[in-house]
């Protein structure tokens, strides 16, 4: 199916008003559409539409963060040193699992600083912990997103019954942009989140990286083009 069949497809559903969950949970809303564009669902990486062109759908309610990759950071203080510092007790081990952003510290005075052409994860003392070049972020955000339909849907939830989705809002977006994702960084929508822990006997690590997470609303606003289907 090519660009311009998935986009008239995309009218004719808005047309068709509310359409009940094909399938129960969380994955509906995405499942459904996929059903009704003819898409057959997959769970590699491949994309969904001329095979460069990813598709999503979201309800228009809520705004929860979902995680677009996890990427190692360069450290400049040993992980351990950082985690004996600034993560949290939780029985047999210390968690490092802070929710970062540029527009401020955390209760643990942790914070994210972009200067030159990167990012960086400072300390309460102003120290810096890491670094991630932003060419790196960059370059992870355009693995996932080449090009982008974003589709949203108003729901209906009923007693006893699967929710209906009203497919009334989608944007074709390309062209992703290294001043747009400074942007998002800069106004704290793009949040890095370390997921580390230790383990208090051993001092054994074990490191996931760090996950870069950004609500779906937003997503669009990595692009510089943006057209808007329906």
């Amino acid at each position: 199916m090519n660009l311009k069949q998935v986009k008239d497809k995309l009218r004719c559903i808005n047309g068709m008003g509310f359409v009940e969950s094909m399938r129960n949970g969380n994955t509906g809303v995405g499942y459904t559409l996929e059903t009704l564009l003819g898409i057959e669902e997959n769970n590699d990486a491949a994309a969904d539409i001329e095979g460069n062109i990813e598709l999503k759908a979201k309800r228009k309610v809520g705004s929860s963060r979902v995680t677009s990759f996890c990427q190692s950071p360069i450290w400049h203080v040993k992980t351990r040193d950082v985690i004996k510092k600034y993560g949290l007790d939780a029985e047999e081990r210390i968690n490092f699992f802070p929710s970062l952003r540029c527009t401020g510290s955390n209760p643990q005075g942790l914070s994210l600083k972009i200067d030159g052409e990167c990012l960086f994860l400072v300390g309460k003392e102003g120290e810096t912990l890491a670094e991630l070049p932003i060419g790196v972020l960059v370059f992870r955000f355009r693995q996932k997103y080449k090009e982008l339909i974003l589709v949203h849907a108003e729901r209906v939830k009923q007693r006893g019954k699967r929710e209906k989705f009203w497919f009334n809002e989608a944007y074709h977006c390309s062209k992703l942009s290294t001043s747009k994702v400074v942007t998002l960084l800069e106004e704290g929508k793009i949040v890095i989140e370390p997921r580390i822990w230790m383990n208090k006997e051993t001092e054994k690590l074990r490191d996931r990286g760090m996950a870069v997470r950004l609500s779906e609303k937003w997503t669009k606003e990595l692009f510089l083009n943006v057209e808007k289907i329906i």
